[in-house]
């Protein structure tokens, strides 16, 4: 791993615990107090293995992300699990770490711990239990050679005990994970096209109402933000990502429509007109050929891939609803810092080449869905990629189907692909 730090500030001091009587209380102690959700996690490393790649694996597993065996994919290997681990570390604001046995760390994890250390800032805790002479001698002489021993802070079990029995610290409410439930899946034919738009069955006349509602006062918020007038209206680039904004939490392509006609009433009501394609489905998109990201969606897809770069890459899918193939050529320059918005590009014609590429799509992401796209980019900050370099390089390809199974959700836009430009690119917002 490179060492650029995700997360400013200094790490706090490495704190070597001794544990002399190899007492279980303490083990079991750690174990209590370790709570993801809470900013600490505890790993007990896989007996009789060497390499770092298992102690990368382990932490994944304390964080919740699966990667011992996978079902279909290839099981994550060292240099990315260890990136896997920073990022997953950075993104869920881990700040303590501790490991059990660290009387048997090998040079290779003790470099790579000192990494992660400096790369995330996270409060690095040791426990060496029974360990022999020789075993605390080796372990010293690693930590030194891992640049770990400049400060250190040894506590003995008492003092460890009293650590493991602290309350947690304050921490925002976050909202807590729940299995996911299967989304049905979305066929062409639950989309009537714009124009001939009928009640579908079973669907109440205030729900319907509910959702032209939320589109009309969207759009009429919107106008006054951007304060767009006949004479000034605003970029494509603020329409797109307001309509997929507007659209990409909705359940149905039914609720898609009945929030876009809202949406032309309050621009209709302003002295604008929001021309939309005839046939919504076969341009697919926002609404059309998404799920809602809920966080039901996000607990299920990020715990069943370690790689942040291919969670980043079901999560496009599932929010943005684009081809795979717009999907394969973004970059990272591509995505908002924050997550909160990804630029694909408009499909190719002639008249674009390599030293003219085609103007780019904008698509809002939800709030569940950020931070994973956030992790891409703190994968490829770690690597020193380039701006230009392929955010979601050895996602696509051969390896989607894997990816999919292993997600066990289904994804719209891979079972109707549409090859022309999305819904939301072909709208037009005029004066007239």
């Amino acid at each position: 791993m490179t060492p650029t730090v995700l997360r400013p500030g200094i790490a706090p001091p490495l704190t070597l615990i001794t544990d002399e009587a190899d007492d279980v209380t303490l083990a079991r102690a750690a174990r209590r107090w370790a709570k993801p959700r809470h900013g600490r996690i505890t790993v007990d490393p896989t007996p009789a293995t060497v390499t770092s790649a298992f102690l990368a694996r382990d932490i994944l597993a304390a964080l919740g992300r699966t990667a011992y065996a996978p079902t279909h994919g290839p099981v994550i290997t060292a240099a990315p699990a260890w990136r896997a681990a920073a990022c997953w570390i950075t993104i869920d604001d881990i700040h303590q770490l501790t490991v059990l046995r660290a009387h048997l760390i090998t040079p290779e994890r003790a470099e790579q711990l000192s990494v992660l250390r400096e790369l995330t800032g996270i409060h690095l805790i040791l426990m060496v239990s029974g360990a022999t002479v020789g075993e605390h001698a080796r372990l010293t002489t690693h930590l030194t050679e891992a640049g770990l021993t400049g400060e250190l802070e040894h506590l003995d079990e008492a003092a460890a005990l009293r650590l493991f029995a602290q309350p947690a610290a304050s921490r925002p409410n976050l909202p807590h994970p729940r299995s996911a439930r299967q989304q049905p899946s979305i066929t062409r034919s639950t989309v009537i096209a714009p124009a001939r738009s009928a009640p579908p069955a079973r669907r109440s006349l205030p729900d319907r109402s509910s959702q032209h509602c939320a589109g009309l006062l969207a759009a009429q918020n919107w106008l006054a933000r951007h304060h767009a007038t006949p004479t000034a209206l605003p970029d494509r680039r603020d329409v797109e990502l307001f309509l997929s904004r507007l659209t990409a939490l909705s359940p149905t392509p039914e609720h898609t429509l009945d929030r876009i006609r809202g949406a032309q009433e309050g621009f209709a009501r302003s002295g604008l007109t929001l021309a939309i394609p005839d046939d919504l489905t076969e341009a697919g998109g926002p609404g059309i050929c998404t799920v809602p990201f809920t966080t039901d969606v996000a607990h299920r897809i990020s715990r069943a891939v370690p790689g942040p770069t291919q969670v980043a890459a079901l999560t496009a899918l599932l929010c943005t609803g684009a081809a795979v193939d717009r999907l394969a050529h973004a970059t990272v320059d591509d995505v908002h810092p924050g997550g909160s918005h990804l630029a694909l590009p408009e499909p190719f014609t002639s008249e674009y080449d390599q030293d003219h590429p085609p103007p780019r799509v904008w698509y809002a992401i939800p709030p569940h869905a950020r931070p994973y796209l956030q992790a891409a980019r703190l994968v490829r900050q770690i690597e020193g990629a380039p701006g230009h370099f392929h955010l979601f390089s050895k996602s696509f390809g051969h390896r989607l189907d894997a990816l999919v199974k292993e997600a066990g959700h289904p994804i719209p836009a891979l079972d109707h692909p549409h090859p022309g430009p999305a819904w939301h690119h072909q709208t037009r917002l005029t004066d007239k």
